[in-house]
């Protein structure tokens, strides 16, 4: 697109007649209607005012990949640098704005000054009333997940260092932004809570990672491998569980590793080792015989941060389909009575019958 085109597309998408780009850019509006028609074009001086007037970069207005080319970049990390060696970090700070309000688009930059704001302590109002609207910015026309979750990472740091309540809730705005995946949701708790909503915090962030382990393990399964291989799956997902059930009522999260040992269970009378099925069975009906003893549901795991999820499928619920699915499973043959036995009174308890 020629420079007079782009230039008048620019002007109507964002809604100014000639005369309003005119005022705002100190020049005259037949000034703006010979750019327009191609008989002028802008002053390089006013290149800055017309990128920031429209929200773009000024290459993609001019098409002067030279402007942003490697000379331009070495250019301002060497005035970075002298600003740093000089601890002029004001300079810096208003260095990395004007890069950003020259180029809107180029993100990185935003995390840049978002860094330097973190790094050198800047957190006054007004530095950091800037950098909510640059994060602002962000989340709005940024594509790219993987910066805009680099910006949500920095601004959480920053909003929890402010004296500013309401600009305190903003880290936890940024925070609940952030996806729940290590390296990020979770190692910024510490910026939003405290006490004991922290400790429940990093107790939820230990059980949903140790689930997520669970499952991504027994994905690895598939109906092309041998028995043995099977089994060692099996086992490792349910050692992932067991690691932090310490051997305690886990209600909802007994389900995962009951299931397990019953896969377990299975394939070992597959293979022919009744013996070591017969162990796994064991575990199976002392879990399921805790679900029976309210004494034993207080004593849960000191890293178990909840029995139970809200809006989850009730443990007892998913404990009576795997029942019917031992039951009906002929691998279970040999622990069929004490199966049938525990089942009902376990129906019963839960007013299941």
């Amino acid at each position: 697109m020629a420079l007079k085109d782009k230039l008048k597309s620019l002007r109507t998408e964002s809604g100014m007649t000639q005369e309003t780009v005119a005022e705002k850019l100190g020049v005259s509006s037949q000034t703006v209607s010979k750019w327009e028609r191609g008989l002028l074009s802008p002053d390089i001086s006013l290149l800055p005012k017309i990128a920031i007037l429209f929200h773009c970069s000024i290459d993609s207005i001019f098409e002067m990949d030279s402007l942003w080319g490697i000379e331009h970049r070495k250019n301002f990390k060497d005035k970075i640098r002298e600003l740093n060696e000089k601890n002029d970090y004001e300079g810096t700070y208003k260095a990395l704005i004007s890069e950003i309000e020259l180029n809107p688009e180029h993100y990185g930059n935003y995390a840049d000054v978002m860094f330097h704001i973190l790094k050198k302590k800047m957190f006054d109002i007004n530095h950091v009333q800037k950098m909510i609207s640059l994060a602002e910015y962000a989340e709005r026309n940024c594509t790219d997940d993987d910066m805009r979750n680099e910006i949500y990472r920095l601004m959480i740091q920053i909003c929890s260092q402010t004296e500013n309540s309401e600009i305190k809730k903003k880290a936890m705005y940024y925070y609940i932004k952030l996806p729940k995946l290590r390296h990020s949701r979770e190692v910024y708790a510490k910026f939003v809570m405290e006490g004991e909503e922290y400790l429940s915090q990093i107790k939820k962030n230990i059980i949903y990672m140790i689930d997520m382990v669970e499952c991504e393990v027994r994905q690895l399964i598939s109906n092309e491998m041998t028995l043995e291989e099977k089994l060692y799956y099996y086992k490792k997902a349910a050692e992932v569980y067991e690691t932090v059930l310490d051997n305690k009522y886990a209600g909802f999260f007994d389900v995962p590793v009951l299931c397990d040992y019953a896969n377990i269970v299975s394939l070992l009378m597959q293979s022919g080792d009744s013996e070591h099925a017969e162990m796994y069975m064991n575990r199976i009906l002392y879990m399921l015989e805790r679900h029976l003893s309210e004494d034993d549901k207080k004593e849960t795991s000191k890293l178990l941060y909840s029995a139970y999820i809200p809006n989850s499928i009730p443990a007892e619920q998913s404990c009576i389909k795997l029942f019917d699915d031992m039951i009906n499973n002929a691998n279970f043959e040999n622990f069929k009575e004490p199966i049938l036995e525990l089942y009902e009174r376990y129906k019963k308890y839960f007013n299941m019958t």
